[in-house]
């Protein structure tokens, strides 16, 4: 990106820049991760999305947050109709995201963005990475339109996917339907299992729910997905069914269900949240009446990944902010990004972006092999999802609150972009599962779901393919670290339950930052062999260093001697071999594993609680 010069009265801001042409690493991925015919006829369209980001998105979604919709119960003759009022400027968002760029239909209509068949997924959620960037709260309707449209797909019958399909996936603006998921209750948000909604035969046969959902995201939506409790069906997950309850009837009369009030959120501001109630609302079985949790949860599992590329987004617009304020304004005699402190914030931030970024990406790639049929992929999709929604989404907020930082005054202002990031940061760490629940999925699919050897044999295999000499005992690091997590994740089963469930999260930090070193790592080889350009394999050796041993507590997280290079990375010039920490570099032995280990022994006082079996 472009340096300005500094100015001590200036007020550097990012409008009107090309989100896309000033991020070199995304477009570095798209050309390494896409078939050059694929990344030549996507290209143009993420060059078009780049520029609507930092410029028309940015503005629609600033006025959209500023105006959030309102609830119209009843018509003028008393009739309720339970009608969600949208600003203009979020109708508008509407029409860019589902009819200008098709998000939500190009993996299941052919021709959107002129592609010849169905895009792939690693282009749609290349153009999400960039729209988030803009804007967030619109991209869960996107998305759970998707979703809807592919659990319909594989699960709903001929007739359902007749009548809503072409509804669902069309990009003409005025004839689209939305869909969603709605699942939480007041019994129960992780607690999927205590859910009370019942379903009920009519004499007819016609299926009819009753019961509350309390937070119900995309509240305008046409079609949603939902789960209740067929009557006669056993307690917990095992009795729920999924079922398809439209706004509107075939007939055109508006279905039994209520839209009690929207949620007033901290963030997400210009998409509608609320609370619904089922009245024997008409609605239709999708799949096998005992598969409903399990079809659930694989929608679910579809949004994570959705929901990490908005927390990537999210890293990469707060990154992109304080670059630009800190190299266009001068303090104390220089720019502010020459001070040293700020400038080991800004490399933190560059890093876990790029990581981010690379991760949600990497996913989508695989998310791609899956539906070509991969076995090894449809399992490493099952994993990688939590696993990239679980750090992203906490690593956002820290990465946001940090830009805001960077900013200073001007970044608590919500004239600035600032405040709404960080506020739209704070919900990704809870949809889909909080940070607790995600890590504990983590955990069930390396455990019980097979996911741990492909997990191993994709990190080995990346970090195999680095020969660079400075780059080696780096690798060294992560592989005795992967050594360690599988060690740790062989010895669940024989651990008590309340003994393996706090080993969750920290196993799952391990992970995430295996997996984000093996692709860092992987990447800067292949940088180094293509151009003779170590910047990559710097990249990834600072994040091993950052996250894959222990820090002494009064020790800077950077040194000097690598603050020296972050112009060089945030400008994407060659950066030569000895930019990489020597061999010997001291922060090598105090490497220790990040992941939990237990106490050796049990504590015998006789004030101790006893030891769980």
């Amino acid at each position: 990106m472009s340096r300005p010069v500094p100015q001590q009265d200036a007020m550097p801001t990012t409008r009107g820049l090309n989100f896309y042409r000033e991020d070199a690493n995304l477009q570095w991925l798209c050309r390494a991760l896409m078939p050059r015919e694929v990344f030549e006829r996507a290209e143009p369209h993420l060059v078009a999305m780049g520029e609507a980001a930092g410029d028309v998105l940015d503005a629609l979604a600033a006025e959209a947050d500023r105006n959030p919709p309102t609830l119209r119960p009843y018509d003028e003759r008393g009739r309720r109709i339970d009608e969600v009022v949208r600003h203009p400027s979020y109708r508008e968002l509407e029409r860019l995201a589902f009819s200008r760029f098709g998000l939500a239909a190009m993996s299941h209509r052919d021709g959107v963005l002129g592609w010849p068949g169905q895009a792939p997924h690693l282009l749609k959620y290349a153009l999400v990475y960039l729209f988030s960037q803009a804007e967030f709260g619109l991209l869960c309707p996107v998305n759970v339109t998707d979703s809807t449209t592919r659990m319909l797909r594989r699960y709903g019958s001929a007739d359902l996917q007749a009548r809503y399909l072409p509804r669902l996936t069309t990009t003409d603006f005025d004839a689209l339907w939305q869909g969603t998921q709605w699942m939480t209750e007041k019994t129960g948000g992780s607690d999927v299992g205590a859910s009370t909604t019942v379903a009920r035969r009519d004499a007819d046969g016609a299926w009819r729910l009753w019961g509350d959902k309390w937070f119900c995201s995309n509240a305008n939506a046409d079609v949603a997905l939902t789960l209740a409790r067929p009557e006669g069906a056993p307690p917990g997950t095992k009795g729920l069914a999924m079922f398809l309850v439209p706004k509107v009837l075939p007939d055109g009369t508006k279905n039994a269900w209520t839209l009690n009030r929207l949620k007033d959120k901290l963030g997400s501001r210009s998409m509608a949240t609320g609370e619904v109630t089922y009245a024997g609302a008409v609605a239709w079985l999708v799949g096998e009446p005992d598969q409903g949790f399990k079809q659930m949860m694989e929608m679910v599992n579809v949004s994570r990944l959705a929901n990490a590329i908005r927390a990537a987004g999210i890293m990469r617009r707060s990154l992109l902010e304080s670059l630009v304020h800190a190299r266009g304004r001068a303090a104390f005699g220089r720019a502010l990004a020459e001070l040293p402190l700020l400038r080991q914030n800004l490399f933190e931030m560059l890093l876990d972006s790029e990581a981010a970024t690379t991760v949600v990406l990497g996913a989508a790639a695989v998310f791609d092999g899956w539906d070509a049929g991969s076995a090894e992929d449809r399992k490493l999709f099952r994993l990688l999802t939590p696993l990239a929604k679980y750090w992203t989404t906490m690593r956002a907020r820290w990465v946001a609150s940090e830009a805001m930082n960077v900013r200073a005054g001007n970044g608590y202002i919500e004239e600035w972009p600032n405040a709404r990031l960080v506020r739209d940061s704070y919900l990704g760490a809870i949809w889909e599962g909080t940070s607790n629940v995600v890590a504990l999925d983590v955990q069930r699919a390396l455990m019980r779901e097979g996911c741990l050897d492909p997990f191993l044999g994709l990190v080995s295999r990346r970090l195999a393919t680095v020969s660079d000499r400075g780059a080696k005992p780096w690798v060294d690091v992560a592989l005795r670290t992967l050594e360690t997590v599988e060690q740790q994740v062989r010895r669940w089963p024989d651990l008590s339950k309340p003994e393996r469930e706090l080993e969750a999260r920290p196993v799952a930090d391990t992970a995430y930052h295996l997996y984000a070193s093996s692709l860092l790592f992987s990447d800067g080889q292949t940088l180094r062999e293509d151009v003779d350009d170590w910047r990559k394999l710097l990249v990834a050796v600072l994040y091993a260093r950052r996250w894959l041993r222990a820090h002494a507590p009064n020790a800077a997280v950077f040194p000097a001697r690598d603050l020296a290079w972050l112009d060089a990375v945030v400008d994407w010039e060659p950066v030569p071999a000895s930019a990489l920490p020597p061999p010997d570099d001291p922060t090598m032995h105090a490497f220790a594993s990040t992941v939990w280990r237990p106490a050796t022994s049990t504590p015998t006082s006789s004030t101790s609680p006893p030891r769980p079996s």
